[in-house]
C-alpha cells in the first residue's frame, strides 16, 4: 500500500520543482504526474508515517482523488483487522503460561521476552510483524557483542528465537492471524560441541578429590549430584529429615529455582527415592559436623546445603570453586554442574545396570532422552567393534 521514497537524483530534482495546486497535498509536476503527499498511521507499528509519491493522473483533480483512496485503504486495513501490539500480548501470554511452566522457565521466557525480544518487536501490531522483520531481527543478534564473547552464538539467538515462536503461535489462533511471521526463518548451521560436557571415571575421581581437597564446602553437594544423577535444583532443596539413614535413603520431594521451594513438576521428573551410599552418607554427615564447628549461617535451618547466608543455594553457587577444582584436576575443557547428570549416565551405563533402572534415576522418561544424555567412550567403542567382528567366523581378532 504504501510508495517508498525514491532517493535518484532526477526524482528529487523533479519533487522539489513542484507546483503548489488548490488541492492540500497535491503539487503538479508536469502535465501528465503529480506528487501526492500525505500522512497515514502504519498499521505495522500504530506511528505515524508521511508517503511521498509520484503518480499519473490528468489533472490535480484526479491525482486528489487517488490521493484520498490512499487515506481510504489505509483506514480499511486498520479496520479490518484486530489491533494487538506484541508488547501487550505478550504480557497476557507471560501470565497464561505461569501456571503451567515450573519456575524456571517461567523466568527464562520472562528474560527472553524483556532483554531480547519486546526492545524489537514490543512496539509492533502482531498483525504487521512479518517474516522480513524476523529475520532482520535474528541477523541483527548474531552481529551483536554478548558480555563474555565477540558475538552471540547461533544457539543462544536460537533459544530467543524459539521463545518468540512459541509466544506467536498462540498468538496466530487468539488473534487469528493471517500469516505466521515466524515461517521461513534461517539460522547459520551451529558448530558442534566437540566436548561432551561429561567425564571420564578417571577425570571424576580427580574432579571430586579437588573438590573435596580445596573446596571443602562443596564436596558433599558435588558428590551427591555425581552419584545421584539429580539436577541441581533437586539436590538444592534437600532437607535433613528427607535423608533416612536407617533405610539407607533420600526421598525427593521438592525443588529450589533460584531460591524459591516448589513442587517437583512433571517436565522435570525426580525419583521420590534414592538409595542413600555409605560414602555418600559418611560424607552428608562429615559436612554437617564441620559445618556446626564452624558456626556456619543455616546450620539451623534444617537444609542439608544452605549458602553462606543461611539461605537456599543458588545456580552460581559452585561457579569459583567449580573453575578452581577443573583447574586443579587438569580438566581444560568444558564441564558444568549439569553434566554431572550426562557423567552418572555414562558411568550407570558401563556399569551395566539396566536401562530402566538408569531413567528412573535420572528422571529421564524416554529412552531417547536417556540417549541423549549418553557419552560413549572410545574404548566403549572399541570394544563393540570387536565384538561384532567376533560375530564373523572369517576375521580373526586377537591371538
Amino acid at each position: 500500500m504504501y510508495g517508498t521514497r525514491r532517493s535518484d537524483g532526477k526524482a528529487f530534482a523533479m519533487r522539489t520543482k513542484g507546483i503548489k495546486t488548490r488541492y492540500p497535498g497535491v503539487q503538479k509536476i508536469d502535465d501528465k504526474t503529480y506528487r501526492v503527499r500525505v500522512k497515514l498511521m502504519d498499521p505495522r507499528t500504530g506511528t505515524t508515517q508521511e508517503v511521498d509519491r509520484l503518480v499519473e493522473a490528468m489533472s490535480a483533480r484526479e491525482a486528489s482523488q487517488k490521493r484520498a483512496q490512499l487515506m481510504t485503504e489505509a483506514r480499511e486495513e486498520t479496520e479490518n483487522h484486530k489491533r494487538m501490539r506484541v508488547g501487550d500480548f505478550a504480557k497476557s501470554w507471560i501470565a497464561s503460561k505461569a501456571v503451567a511452566l515450573d519456575d524456571r522457565s517461567a523466568d527464562d521466557y520472562t528474560d527472553d521476552l524483556e532483554k531480547h525480544i519486546l526492545p524489537a518487536f514490543g512496539k509492533f501490531y502482531y498483525d504487521g510483524l512479518r517474516p522480513s522483520d524476523v529475520q532482520a531481527w535474528v541477523n541483527e543478534c548474531l552481529r551483536k557483542k554478548g558480555l563474555r564473547r565477540n558475538r552471540y552464538a547461533v544457539r543462544t539467538v536460537h533459544k530467543w528465537y524459539r521463545t518468540l515462536r512459541a509466544m506467536t503461535r498462540d498468538a496466530v489462533v487468539q488473534l487469528d492471524l493471517a500469516r505466521d511471521p515466524m515461517r521461513r526463518i534461517t539460522f547459520p548451521e551451529a558448530p558442534e560441541r566437540e566436548d561432551s560436557n561429561a567425564l571420564t571415571p578417571a577425570e571424576l575421581g580427580r574432579f571430586l578429590e579437588a573438590m573435596r581437597e580445596k573446596y571443602p564446602r562443596n564436596y558433599a553437594l558435588t558428590m551427591l549430584l555425581a552419584f545421584t544423577g539429580l539436577r541441581f535444583c533437586h539436590a538444592s532443596a534437600l532437607r535433613w529429615e528427607d535423608v533416612d539413614e536407617q533405610k539407607g535413603i533420600i526421598r525427593i520431594v521438592r525443588k529450589s529455582v533460584r531460591g524459591r521451594v516448589g513442587a517437583i513438576s512433571s517436565k522435570k521428573r525426580a525419583p521420590r527415592e534414592i538409595p542413600l551410599l555409605p560414602e555418600l552418607a559418611t560424607a552428608l554427615r562429615e559436612d554437617r559436623q564441620r559445618m556446626i564447628q564452624n558456626q556456619e549461617k543455616g546450620v539451623e535451618s534444617g537444609w542439608v546445603f544452605p549458602s553462606e547466608t543461611g539461605e537456599l543455594r543458588k545456580g552460581g553457587c559452585l561457579r569459583k570453586s567449580w573453575a578452581g577444582a577443573l583447574k586443579t584436576a587438569e580438566i581444560g575443557r568444558h564441564f558444568t554442574v549439569h553434566g554431572l547428570r550426562r557423567t552418572f549416565n555414562d558411568l550407570a551405563r558401563r556399569a551395566g545396570i539396566d536401562a530402566v533402572v538408569i531413567r528412573s534415576m535420572t528422571g529421564h522418561v524416554t529412552e531417547t532422552m536417556r540417549e541423549h544424555y549418553s557419552t560413549v567412550g572410545l574404548d566403549e567403542k572399541q570394544a563393540a567393534v570387536a565384538n561384532v567382528l567376533r560375530l564373523v567366523p572369517a576375521v580373526k581378532v586377537g591371538t
